[in-house]
């Protein structure tokens, strides 16, 4: 008698782990870069705020000749 497992069926769970696996990775890698974006976009909106919305050096000439 031939046995009733398929030889090939260990091959698909195998496959089926791996793409498990590397979907799992590629979803908490994204989640990480968006979780970076909101870091940088509220870091950089707080150095927005630093920055004086006037000239600290007033221009003494005008620019156009």
């Amino acid at each position: 008698m031939v046995p009733s497992t398929d030889p090939g069926n260990t091959g698909d769970q195998i496959t089926a782990v791996i793409t498990a696996v590397a979907v799992f990775s590629g979803l908490s890698c994204l989640a990480v870069v968006i979780i970076g974006g909101f870091i940088t976009a509220d870091a950089a909106k707080d150095g927005i705020k630093q920055i004086p919305m006037e000239s600290p050096i007033p221009i003494e000439a005008p620019l156009t000749p």
